[in-house]
C-alpha cells in the first residue's frame, strides 16, 4: 500500500504524461492547419504539381472549398494573378487550387476560368471597313463597334452600317463625336467610349457592351479580356497621324493575342487584304487592315481608353 508521498508523486508523474501527450496532439494540429492553407481538403482526386501561374479571367465561374462547398463567384478573383499548385477532376471537367505566395488557398476554379500569362487566343470577329460598302473617313467608331456586333452574331450589312453611321450619338450629346462622319465637317474628335458603349447597346447583339476606361487600364488587362473571348475596341493613333499630334483620335479592335503580339482590326482601309503602308503612310501606326502589333508598338499609342463585351 503506498503511502501518501508515492501517491502525491504517482499523480505527478501521471499529470506531467497527459500534459506531453496535449502538447503533441496541439502540435499536430496545428501542422495540420497549416498544410491545408496549402493543400486542398477534399474527396476529389488532386495532383500536386510543378507550381505556375495563371489569372483569373471570367466572373462567371464558381471558386470553392472542400468538396463544392463554400462556393463563391470568381467575380470577386476577376483579373488577380494565382499560383497553382493541384490540379484535380471531377464529372470530366479539370479543376486548379488557386492561392497566392503567404496567404490561405483560395480553392478550386474551373480551367476553363483562367489562363496562364502567355495564353494565346484567336477571336472569330468579321473586318469591317469604314470606306466600303459605306463610306465614312472619319467614322472609325462606327466602322468599329460594327465588329464588336458581329463577333456576336450581328450580320454586317450595308443598311446596319448605313444606320450605324446615321445615328452615331454626336455633340451636344454628352460625349458624341464633334464633326461629321462622311464629310468631316466640323470635326474636333471621335465619339468617347462612353457613349459609344451605350449606343452599341442599342442594338440587339450589343447588349452586352461595356466601357472599361480607365486611367490604369493596361494592356495586360486587354490581353486577359482576350484570353477570355472578348475582342476589344480600343482608342489609339491612325496612319494619317500627324507629327506632334498626340490626340487619339481613332478607334480599332484587338482580336487576338499570340507571344506577346496582338492583332489589331483598323477599319481604315478599303480591305481586309490592304497590306502595311497601304494606308496614310504614317507607318509608325500604318500596320494594315489586320497586323499582327507587337506589345511595344501598341503600348506607345494606348490611352487607357477601350470598351469591350461583359
Amino acid at each position: 500500500m503506498m503511502n501518501k508521498k508515492q501517491v502525491l508523486k504517482k499523480i505527478i508523474t501521471i499529470s506531467v504524461a497527459l500534459l506531453l501527450y496535449v502538447s503533441a496532439a496541439n502540435d499536430s494540429l496545428i501542422s495540420k492547419v497549416s498544410a491545408d492553407s496549402v493543400a486542398p481538403t477534399t474527396e476529389l482526386a488532386s495532383k500536386k504539381v510543378k507550381p505556375f501561374n495563371v489569372a483569373v479571367i471570367k466572373k462567371n465561374y464558381g471558386v470553392y472549398q472542400g468538396l463544392f462547398e463554400n462556393k463563391k463567384s470568381s467575380a470577386k478573383y476577376f483579373h488577380q494573378n494565382f499560383v497553382v499548385s493541384h490540379v484535380s477532376t471531377h464529372n470530366g471537367k479539370k479543376y486548379y487550387w488557386i492561392s497566392k505566395k503567404n496567404q490561405p488557398a483560395i480553392g478550386y476554379i474551373n480551367q476553363n476560368a483562367v489562363a496562364k500569362p502567355n495564353q494565346s487566343k484567336l477571336i472569330k470577329v468579321p473586318y469591317v471597313s469604314q470606306y466600303v460598302p459605306v463610306k465614312t473617313p472619319w467614322g472609325c467608331a462606327g466602322a468599329s463597334m460594327a465588329m464588336l456586333l458581329g463577333s456576336q452574331g450581328q450580320e454586317i450589312t450595308t443598311s446596319l452600317l448605313q444606320k450605324i453611321q446615321d445615328n452615331l450619338p454626336m455633340q451636344p450629346i454628352k460625349g458624341g463625336q464633334k464633326g461629321n462622319v462622311y464629310t468631316g465637317v466640323g470635326f474636333g474628335y471621335v465619339i468617347q467610349p462612353g457613349a459609344l458603349s451605350k449606343y452599341a447597346r442599342t442594338f440587339d447583339k450589343g447588349k452586352n457592351v461595356i466601357n472599361i476606361s480607365k486611367k490604369n487600364l493596361t494592356l495586360n488587362d486587354i490581353k486577359m479580356y482576350l484570353q477570355a473571348g472578348k475582342p476589344v475596341l480600343f482608342y489609339g493613333f491612325s496612319s494619317y497621324q500627324k507629327p506632334g499630334d498626340y490626340v487619339r483620335n481613332h478607334c480599332k479592335v484587338i482580336t487576338g493575342y499570340r507571344h506577346g503580339d496582338f492583332r489589331v482590326y483598323d477599319p481604315l482601309y478599303y480591305s481586309r487584304n490592304d497590306g502595311a503602308g497601304s494606308g496614310g503612310k504614317n507607318m509608325a501606326y500604318d500596320h494594315g487592315a489586320i497586323a499582327w502589333v507587337p506589345k511595344a508598338a501598341l503600348q506607345n499609342e494606348f490611352c487607357h481608353k477601350a470598351i469591350t463585351l461583359k
